[in-house]
C-alpha cells in the first residue's frame, strides 16, 4: 500500500473513531438498534455512578460462629463473603462492594439499589434444597387439644442425601400445562455425585412421589413415573416469571455456610456525589484548558494538533466506560493494540475488531465510575500529554539539527517511543498490581487509569503522527516557527588541519 493512501485510510479511520466516540459519549445518542436491519442486536449504554457518586445502601452484616471453630472462622468468613458477592451480583447492583471487616463482619456496599428490602432479603436467606421420599413407617396422627389433625410434613417425609450441595445449576423454563398454556417451572441440573443419587431415588420410587423441600416447606411432591438418569429434575408450583427467576437465583447463588445478622443499614444521599462530580468536572475542564493553552503556546501547531488528539482521547474514553471493559478484552484487544503500536498497523485494526466483537457478544462489563475513577482518568490526561511533549521536544531537537521537516517528524517519533514505551509499561504494571491486591475504589481507580493509559498511547503516537504527517506530507505549515523552533543551530565548519604540509608551487 501506498505511504500517501495509508496515510488518508488512518486519517479517515481516526475521524471515524472519533465519531462514534462522540456518539456513544452523548447522553441521547448511547444505544445501537440493528433490528431494522433485520438483525436481533438492541445494546444501550451509560455512565454507571458507584455508591459514593449515585447513592445507595451501605449494610452491615455479622456472622454467627457459635457452631465453627477458631480455626475455620476465616475461611467461613470468606466463604460468606463470596456467595454474599454472588447474590449481590445476580439481581445486577453495579460495582457492589462486599468486603471483610473485623473478625465476623461483612460489609455491603449497593449503589443505587431500588428495593433495599429486598437486597436484604436475597443477601440474608440461606435456601436449603433438598429430596426426599415418602416415610414407609409415618407416625400416628393424632388430633390436638382442638380435635384438629395436623400433619407433620418433616415426619411424612426423609431425607435422601439429595441437597442443594449437588445442585448444578437452576433456570427457569417452560413445560407444557394442562389446556394450552406452558407452565412456568424451575430445572434443575445436578453434578455427577446428584446425578446418580437422582437416578438411584427415582429408579426405587417408581410409581410414588418425591418431594422438593425448599428451607424445609414442601414445594412439590410429584409422582415419579420413569427412572430420571440424566441428572434434571423439575421443580413445579405454579410459578409466576418473577417467582421461578428469584428461586432459580437463590438456588444458584448457594447457601450460607453459618448465619448472618443485618446489624447497620444505612442509606447513602448522591447529593455529596453530585457536588463531587461537578467539582471534579470543573477541576477536569480547568485542567484541559491549561494544559491547552501550554502546548499551543509553547510548542504551536503540533501542540494545536496534540489538542485535537487530547480532545478524542477525552471522548474514546468516555465511550470505553460506557461499553465497558473485560479480562477477556484486556488480554485479546491489549495484546494486538499493543502490536499495533510496535510491530504492524494491521495489528491496531485487529484489536479494534475484536473489541467491537466482544461487545456484539455481550463480553463487556460497564465501567463503573466513583470518584477514585475520575481522579485516575484526570491523571491519565496529564501522561496522554506527557507523552506528547516527549515527542515534540524530540522533534525541535531535530529540526535544530537541521533536518527537513517531514524527516524530524518521523525520526522525531522513532527516538520518542522507547521512553513513551517502557514509562506506560511500568505504570500498567503498577495498575495491575493496583487492581489485584488493591481495595474497590483503588481497583476503580486502576480500571480507569490502565484504559486512560493505553489509549493515551494511540491518540500520542497514531492520531498526532497522523495530523503531522498529513500537513507536513504536503509542504502544509512546515516552517520551523511553527514547530517552537525559533533558531536553528549554525552549521559547524571544519576546523583547518594544521598538520598537513606546506604546498609547494612553482
Amino acid at each position: 500500500m501506498k505511504p500517501k493512501i495509508k496515510l488518508l485510510l488512518s486519517f479517515l479511520g481516526i475521524l471515524v473513531l472519533a465519531a462514534s466516540a462522540v456518539w456513544i459519549a452523548l447522553p441521547q445518542g448511547s444505544k445501537i438498534d440493528l433490528n431494522k436491519l433485520k438483525i436481533k442486536y438492541s445494546q444501550s449504554f451509560r455512565i454507571h455512578l458507584g455508591l459514593d457518586l449515585q447513592g445507595g445502601s451501605h449494610l452491615v452484616y455479622q456472622a454467627d460462629f457459635k457452631d465453627i471453630k477458631d480455626s475455620d472462622k476465616a475461611d467461613a468468613l470468606n466463604a460468606i463473603r463470596d456467595t454474599v458477592e454472588r447474590r449481590v451480583n445476580s439481581f445486577g447492583v453495579s460495582e457492589p462492594l462486599v468486603q471483610v471487616t473485623g473478625t465476623d463482619r461483612i460489609i455491603v456496599e449497593l449503589p443505587g439499589i431500588k428495593d433495599v428490602n429486598e437486597a436484604i432479603n436475597q443477601i440474608g436467606q440461606t435456601p436449603f434444597l433438598e429430596f426426599r421420599t415418602q416415610n414407609p413407617n409415618p407416625p400416628e396422627l393424632k388430633p390436638n387439644n382442638k380435635g384438629e389433625v395436623v400433619i407433620d410434613p418433616n415426619s411424612q417425609w426423609i431425607p435422601t442425601g439429595l441437597s442443594g450441595k449437588q445442585l448444578k445449576k437452576a433456570s427457569v423454563d417452560f413445560q407444557q400445562g394442562k389446556g394450552l398454556n406452558n407452565e412456568i417451572v424451575v430445572r434443575l441440573e445436578f453434578n455427577d455425585e446428584g446425578k446418580k443419587l437422582f437416578s438411584d431415588i427415582t429408579t426405587a420410587n417408581v410409581g410414588k412421589q418425591v418431594a422438593i423441600f425448599l428451607d424445609g416447606q414442601i414445594l412439590s411432591a410429584p409422582v415419579v413415573q420413569n427412572p430420571i438418569t440424566d441428572g434434571t429434575a423439575i421443580i413445579t408450583g405454579n410459578f409466576t416469571t418473577q417467582q421461578a427467576k428469584d428461586l432459580a437465583t437463590r438456588l444458584n447463588s448457594g447457601a450460607l455456610p453459618v448465619p448472618i445478622k443485618l446489624i447497620s443499614q444505612q442509606n447513602v444521599g448522591a447529593t455529596l456525589g453530585k457536588e463531587s462530580v461537578q467539582k471534579s468536572i470543573i477541576a477536569g475542564l480547568i485542567g484541559l484548558i491549561m494544559i491547552a493553552l501550554f502546548m499551543i503556546m509553547y510548542y504551536r501547531f503540533p501542540g494545536f494538533l496534540a489538542v485535537i488528539a487530547l480532545l478524542i482521547y477525552a471522548v474514546v474514553s468516555l465511550a470505553v466506560f460506557k461499553i465497558g471493559i473485560s479480562f477477556t478484552a484486556v488480554l485479546l484487544v491489549g495484546f494486538f493494540f499493543f502490536l499495533g503500536l510496535t510491530v504492524n498497523f494491521w495489528f491496531g485494526i485487529l484489536a479494534l475488531l475484536s473489541y467491537i466483537l466482544l461487545m456484539f457478544l455481550k463480553g463487556l462489563s460497564p465501567v463503573t465510575l466513583t470518584l477514585a475513577g475520575i481522579a485516575g482518568f484526570i491523571l491519565s490526561i496529564g501522561m496522554a500529554v506527557d507523552a506528547n511533549i516527549l515527542i515534540f521536544e524530540r522533534v525541535k531537537e531535530e529540526i535544530r539539527a537541521g533536518k527537513e521537516i517531514h524527516k524530524a517528524v518521523d525520526d522525531g517519533f522513532a527516538r520518542a517511543w522507547l521512553s513513551i514505551r517502557d514509562s506506560n509499561v511500568s505504570s500498567l504494571i503498577t495498575t495491575a498490581i493496583l487492581y489485584i491486591f488493591g481495595s474497590p475504589s483503588i481497583k476503580g481507580f486502576a480500571v480507569t487509569l490502565g484504559i486512560g493509559i493505553l489509549i493515551s498511547m494511540f491518540t500520542a503516537i497514531t492520531v498526532t503522527r497522523t495530523f503531522l504527517r498529513l500537513f507536513v506530507g504536503n509542504n502544509i505549515m512546515t516552517h520551523p516557527w511553527l514547530f517552537g523552533v525559533s533558531k536553528l543551530k549554525p552549521e559547524k565548519k571544519d576546523a583547518p588541519n594544521t598538520n598537513q604540509e606546506p604546498v609547494t608551487t612553482i
